[in-house]
């Protein structure tokens, strides 16, 4: 059993692994365009190209993808693309170790948008558009993009969608996942070209500038061409356009599709009005501690940090404890579930609000039955034990790694939003990784512990933590 499950997860990881090698072909472009070493890109490509025809030949197998296998190789996919993704920061002349790229490009790929670089500007263009290519790739899912175009995968593809988006949707667009895919990629690749064509026409950015940080928005990332971040375009019609596009970003893409057919009664959802209630009670605190004066600066910090894109256009770091403790707050409640943010995600909370609620109403009437209902529809005691477990877990290994931090020197704000930061994939954290650092300064052993972070936070934990356990491979 498990001689087969191996064999089967290396076959669709290397089938996996031989179109991605096709992404090298952008920056590989721009460097040729540019006079940069386009050789860099070359030798990614082949080397990628050349492992994945190895594993998926060396491996093959007619063995059908069943919901375990699930687990195992939506990981593992997760550990191969950002090690494969590393190639640009190896070689010169960006030139990083091997442990730094690793978290560079997990970053990347997991849409956290933390960095260790500390002069951004200094990187070759096509290597800056890279970095915003492997978070646009990451955002709606690089499984999901394989499940659209790979007709090996077929009815197995059912188990790879789930597991990259555990919990996140409800339901599916259309009843084959496959036409679910690329429904889901459509819609963001379409708000995609809509934002370019915005920032580009209208806030008159660069085109280059416009398409990186265009890459980074749509998934809710936050890599960008400046050091500065959004900051330094010093661009208010800019920063407006990539407000709205957060925004939208942040909202389960079940309700886009909806709205796009024309179908507005889906904005009665439970949890897209929470989430702008969250949004708003949270923007209306920031600026009573900041001041009106930075009303702006309010707006956009909370946005960015509640979508978990991390985009920056001021040092919230210094600003008054209570703003910071309410931007620590959106790390943790993250973005809706069937969006590309990060997060527990505001349907979980919502969930769990209601969960409470009726479990009160029993505390006085004990005979009482009473339905918990999310959107006018029955919640299973099943579902409620899941979003209960999820929220345990998510807050315990956030503990656990804030306190392993702490055991190597950071102190106690700095370890914890260190950990909220990549946990929920937002990116700039407080102290010492706050939005004026960076995270190229952490030990060795922190960067593990953090790159561990993005990993279990992008895969709502239980994708990952599910293959280390004995029951598992026993299965």
């Amino acid at each position: 059993m498990v001689h087969q499950r191996v064999r089967l997860t290396l076959h669709i990881i290397g089938s996996f692994l031989k179109y991605f090698a096709l992404a090298y072909i952008i920056p590989l472009c721009v460097a040729i365009y540019s006079g940069e070493n386009w050789r860099i890109y070359l030798y990614a490509l082949l080397i990628t190209l050349g492992i994945g025809l190895i594993l998926e030949f060396r491996f093959k197998t007619e063995r059908v993808i069943e919901r375990a296998d699930g687990f195992i190789i939506v990981a593992s996919t997760w550990l191969f693309i950002p090690l494969l993704g590393t190639f640009p920061y190896v070689f010169p002349p960006v030139g990083l170790g091997f442990l730094d790229a690793f978290f560079e490009a997990m970053s990347g790929f997991t849409t956290t948008g933390a960095t260790i670089l500390k002069v951004v500007e200094e990187l070759p263009r096509s290597a800056l558009l890279w970095r915003s290519l492997t978070q646009w790739l990451g955002g709606m899912g690089v499984v999901t993009l394989f499940i659209a175009i790979l007709p090996r995968l077929g009815v197995g593809g059912s188990q790879l969608f789930d597991r990259e988006f555990p919990g996140a949707m409800p339901e599916r667009i259309r009843p084959r996942f496959r036409t679910t895919a690329r429904l889901l990629w459509a819609i963001y690749a379409g708000f995609t070209a809509v934002q370019i064509a915005l920032l580009y026409f209208l806030a008159r950015l660069s085109l280059f500038d416009s398409i990186c940080i265009t890459f980074a928005t749509m998934p809710t990332g936050g890599f960008t061409p400046t050091t500065a971040s959004i900051g330094a375009y010093a661009n208010p019609l800019a920063e407006y356009i990539i407000m709205a596009f957060m925004l939208l970003a942040g909202v389960n893409f079940l309700i886009h599709y909806h709205v796009l057919r024309g179908n507005f009664k889906v904005l009665r959802n439970e949890e897209f009005r929470l989430y702008l209630i969250i949004l708003a009670v949270a923007i209306f605190l920031v600026i009573i501690s900041q001041g009106f004066t930075a009303y702006r600066e309010g707006m956009f910090q909370a946005i960015s940090i509640m979508t978990t894109t991390g985009f920056v256009t001021a040092d919230f770091g210094a600003w008054h404890s209570s703003a910071r403790i309410v931007l620590l707050t959106l790390m943790f409640i993250g973005a809706c579930g069937g969006s590309t943010g990060g997060g527990i995600k505001v349907v979980r909370a919502l969930a769990l609000m209601k969960h409470t609620g009726v479990m009160m109403k029993r505390a006085i009437s004990p005979k009482a039955v009473i339905p918990m209902k999310l959107n006018k529809r029955p919640l299973q005691e099943g579902v409620i034990r899941d979003i209960i477990s999820f929220i345990f877990l998510y807050l315990f290994i956030a503990v656990i790694a804030s306190i392993a931090l702490c055991f190597l020197g950071l102190n106690l704000e700095t370890a914890i939003s260190a950990v909220a930061a990549t946990l929920g994939n937002v990116g700039p954290g407080l102290g010492g990784v706050g939005p004026t650092s960076n995270y190229a300064w952490l030990s060795g052993a922190a960067k593990v512990i953090l790159i561990i972070c993005m990993w279990l936070g992008r895969l709502e934990l239980f994708t990952a933590l599910m293959i280390f356990s004995p029951r598992f491979w026993k299965g």
